[in-house]
């Protein structure tokens, strides 16, 4: 692997952003909202402000939150919130191709508002996911079409082992 690895270690928390990171995270929210208000019109879905504030949140975090730390984030704030609600607007987003759901050892859903590929890393201690961006790992081919008629569109690999937190 080349020495280009990144692993972006992020706890479930917001991680404190400042300065360019900041202006850097409004950008992608800014970009996320635009391509939500897009898929709403194509789509002829409702721009709810549920479903703004839920995408919002996750666009605003890095941590690949479950439903229940959405839900935890934005309940106070919408009365009527429940986690099925969550769950359910987190569906609609990775259908209409604004979020993408990663799969876990935890088995709990975890969502990513970076739906360009990259890959990740989950930790076997504590169950954290992280980005793990290398460009080398972005140049692998797809396969040809299959003989028993799968054909593929992208990949995603998850990698598992142990963050330095679980380690010390």
């Amino acid at each position: 692997m080349s020495g280009d690895l990144t692993i972006n270690t992020i706890c479930n928390k917001l991680p404190n952003m400042n300065g360019a990171t900041n202006n850097h995270k409004s950008e992608f929210i800014r970009r996320k909202e635009q391509q939500f208000d897009a898929a709403c019109r194509k789509r002829g879905l409702s721009q709810t402000t549920q479903r703004r504030a839920i995408l919002v949140a996750l666009a605003g975090r890095t941590d690949h939150p479950t439903v229940d730390l959405l839900y935890e984030e934005l309940h106070q704030k919408f009365k009527g919130l429940s986690r099925t609600t969550v769950y359910r607007v987190l569906e609609t987003l990775v259908e209409i191709g604004v979020a993408r759901r990663i799969t876990s050892m935890e088995a709990k859903a975890r969502f990513d508002a970076d739906t360009s590929r990259h890959h990740h890393f989950i930790c076997q201690g504590c169950g954290n996911v992280s980005d793990v961006r290398d460009p080398a790992l972005n140049r692998i081919e797809l396969p040809a079409d299959q003989a028993d008629g799968f054909r593929f569109l992208d990949y995603s690999i998850t990698f598992t082992g142990v963050c330095p937190h679980c380690r010390s």
